[in-house]
């Protein structure tokens, strides 16, 4: 990359910058990189880690990234006028996968675009630290609400301090806004006073200069809320005749009430303080709310067993505050709140009793928002939604409850500071199974999904008597379900041709993804928008366009998720192996999820990454753990493919994910249980582990057959078919063994010679073995 070649626009580099542009705020990196012609002969980088600062390593996959190829890195100090291109040669390298250490020499948390080459011959540079900003929500609004930007990177040096908003017309000027609230994964501001229309919102973390932009995501101010003027009409349903006594049948008084808010709407129906028995399904009208006086003052309690849903709202505009709906256990095995494909609906300040089944039911909402509410539930299903926030609740498990969400498809969906606790622990049926959240992608992909300051007590299957205790993942992403694809045709920067989509078995419909597993291009998804004929389109171009050697998956993922600064607690029994309760899961088709400072404890695992079979193309790659803190559980990390019959040769399991500055102590069995299964396919490939340290624990490092099914320290190979670990990194790790038993501990353990490792500066202390870590490629650089 040669600084006298001229200098370089954003869009040659493929980054958006806002049209008009703006002039940068004061404070941002200056960045000025050269301009290069990138050639199709070269070698090329398909995906790269997203985040690293110097001294870390990154993690990338491509074409001829072997040979002679080296990469030059572009850098530059903040207000350096000049800035410098280093040639690196990689630590590990081969056709598909590369690793890279960024130099102790680098300006701190840069933007650093990355580009290889071999000789003169360079291919295009991808950028580490860019600000990605995935989603906005809420997505419309008045001015005065308060919204949020989700993605990665969007604070400067990804800190708390530092982001730059800027709003603007889609076909003018903007301006600038000071945020609320800055984290590295969502910045939040409010709406100014801007007129009605559709606006653009761009992102901005200080590095990169030009360079750093990301956006456009539209965000559309309303001139009035969609619950606008529902204050100015009440109607009280003791005006209809409603007792409130918790005796009378007031069923018919509060239908009354309701059908005059519906013909005054919009309106509120008021409930004051008592208890409004009912004996019939109520159905709320769109554009009323209904009030209570506090959900420990008001209530609507269900007198009698009806079998169905107690309250049905599948009209928009709706809310309820201030008020509990009891269920009273007269549901059935139906939620006590219906909402179906309803719009815009808010719950504020109540209170959802539906123990022994679920509280609500929402299958293609869209806007819906809970809020500082009581739900004592089984768990709710959300299907396909989207724009879902629920923020600062209390959810309270009975009955075993699968999770406190479900989600099977949908986008956009994100919880802040709720607390998961079991209803009543003196009861067999008051407790959950210890899931926050589960992702399964039966009605197609999900992306957009954000936790943070979410707290779990206690939570993990407590009697496996009585439960499935292969249950118990916090945050649960069981991605499954795709199909290989080995009849292409042809690919151009936007879409895939293949012979016939007829074995899919149903219509390939937008909501899935096309993701390469195998071969040129291997480590991309891209989501599908159209099917004409055999041939599918995407939502964006490949970063390195497929060939006849590539394998296909087609597949409904999970991607774009950020798990940050939550605490997960399982039970006291986890050294007992008595369940799967793991703080975060990443099970399958899941791409690009950071989990982020965590506080994890008491699990059977505190972390777990899993490929399955590769016949299904069953693969998480470019994930990063980072910052994490794991305690008293009885592993720390997972690592493997597992749950799987056969598989394919040639597909990748596992690429490109990142476990870095991750904090292990009292692992009552083994640090880090890097698992292989008995078939061919779901390899590994340039999986890092960087700056983790691990105390007191008796199994350090262990690469073995089945882990997930040991406790007793008796280690195996698996057999000759077998997904195997190529360029693992290991820098600059600790494992101290420290108070756990000297007997048999073992510091590095692998049963799998041929996999191959490389070690920089990573130690192991006091085991009774294995504390020279790996043979193969060990050593320092």
């Amino acid at each position: 990359m040669s600084l006298t070649a001229g200098r370089a626009d954003p869009r040659h580099f493929g980054l958006p910058v806002p049209v008009p542009e703006p002039e940068l705020p004061p404070g941002v990196d200056t960045f000025e990189p050269p301009f290069f012609e990138a050639r199709s002969s070269a070698p090329a980088i398909v995906e790269i880690s997203a985040t690293a600062d110097r001294d870390e390593v990154v993690s990338m996959t491509g074409v001829k990234l072997d040979g002679e190829t080296v990469f030059d890195v572009f850098s530059q100090a903040p207000t350096a006028p000049e800035g410098h291109v280093t040639s690196l040669a990689p630590l590990t390298k081969d056709a598909a996968a590369a690793t890279l250490l960024l130099p102790p020499t680098l300006p701190p948390w840069s933007m650093y675009l990355v580009r290889p080459r071999r000789g003169a011959s360079g291919g295009r540079a991808f950028a580490i630290n860019r600000t990605e900003a995935w989603w906005v929500g809420p997505d419309k609004g008045t001015p005065g609400t308060v919204v949020s930007v989700y993605g990665r990177n969007l604070a400067r040096s990804n800190k708390t301090a530092e982001a730059h908003i800027y709003i603007k017309p889609i076909d003018g000027s903007g301006r600038y806004l000071r945020p609320i609230s800055v984290n590295p994964f969502r910045v939040s501001f409010e709406i100014p006073d801007l007129p009605s229309a559709a606006y653009e919102v761009w992102m901005h973390n200080g590095h990169g200069g030009r360079f750093g932009w990301s956006g456009p995501l539209r965000l559309d101010i309303l001139s009035r809320s969609p619950w606008a003027g529902q204050e100015d009409k009440v109607i009280s349903v003791k005006g209809f005749g409603a007792a409130g006594n918790g005796v009378a049948d007031d069923t018919a008084a509060i239908e009354k009430a309701l059908q005059a808010a519906a013909a005054a709407a919009p309106a509120t129906v008021h409930f004051s303080a008592g208890t409004y028995l009912v004996t019939a399904p109520l159905k709320a009208p769109a554009n009323v709310a209904w009030a209570g006086e506090g959900m420990d003052e008001t209530e609507i309690r269900l007198g009698r067993n009806i079998d169905q849903s107690m309250v049905v709202s599948e009209d928009d505009d709706v809310q309820f505050r201030q008020i509990t709906l009891n269920g009273n256990r007269g549901t059935g095995d139906k939620p006590l709140l219906r909402l179906s494909s309803a719009r815009d609906t808010r719950l504020e300040a109540m209170r959802i009793n539906a123990w022994g089944t679920a509280a609500l039911d929402a299958q293609d909402a869209s806007g819906l928002f809970i809020h500082a509410s009581e739900l004592i539930e089984n768990g709710s299903f959300y299907g396909t939604s989207r724009q879902v926030f629920l923020s600062e609740n209390r959810f309270r498990m009975t009955g075993y409850g699968e999770s406190v969400v479900a989600l099977w498809g949908g986008r956009d969906f994100s919880m802040i500071g709720n607390e998961l606790t079991n209803a009543d622990e003196s009861r067999d049926d008051g407790h959950g199974i210890g899931r926050f959240f589960v992702a399964q992608a039966h009605f197609g992909s999900l992306r957009n999904l954000y936790w943070e300051r979410n707290v779990s007590r206690n939570a993990a299957p407590h009697d496996c008597e009585k439960v499935d205790c292969n249950k118990g993942e916090q945050i649960c992403f069981e991605i499954v379900g795709s199909m290989m694809k080995n009849d292409f045709v042809r690919a151009s920067a936007s879409s895939v041709t293949f012979r016939s989509l007829a074995d899919w078995g149903k219509p390939v419909a937008s909501g899935r993804d096309l993701v390469i597993i195998g071969g040129r291009g291997a480590g991309q998804h891209r989501h599908i928008t159209s099917i004409d004929g055999s041939t599918v389109t995407l939502e964006a171009p490949w970063n390195v366009i497929p060939d006849k050697t590539s394998r296909f998956a087609l597949a409904a993922v999970a991607s774009q998720a950020v798990i940050y600064d939550n605490t997960f607690e399982g039970r006291a029994s986890f050294s007992e192996h008595d369940s799967d309760s793991t703080g975060v899961l990443l099970y399958g088709n899941v791409y690009d999820v950071v989990v982020d400072s965590n506080n994890i404890s008491q699990m059977r695992h505190g972390m777990m990454t899993v490929a399955l079979d590769s016949t299904y193309g069953l693969s998480p790659y470019f994930l990063q753990y980072s910052n994490n803190r794991v305690s008293r559980s009885n592993s720390g990390l997972y690592i493997g493919t597992t749950f799987a019959d056969s598989g394919v040769a040639g597909i990748w399991g596992g690429l490109g994910n990142v476990y870095r500055k991750n904090s292990f102590d009292d692992i009552t069995y083994i640090g880090v249980e890097y698992e292989t299964w008995d078939h061919d396919g779901s390899d590994y490939n340039a999986t890092v582990f960087d700056g983790n340290r691990f105390t007191n624990l008796r199994y350090g490092f262990v690469d073995a057959y089945k882990l997930m099914w040991t406790h007793d320290g008796v280690f195996k190979a698996a057999p000759q078919k077998r997904p195997r670990r190529f360029n693992t990194i290991l820098y600059r790790n600790h494992f101290r063994r420290g108070s756990a038993d000297l007997e048999g501990s073992k510091g590095f353990l692998t049963m799998h010679p041929d996999n191959t490792w490389l070690n920089i500066g990573s130690t192991w202390e006091g085991f009774a073995s294995g504390n020279a870590g790996p043979d193969l490629r060990s050593g320092e650089r």
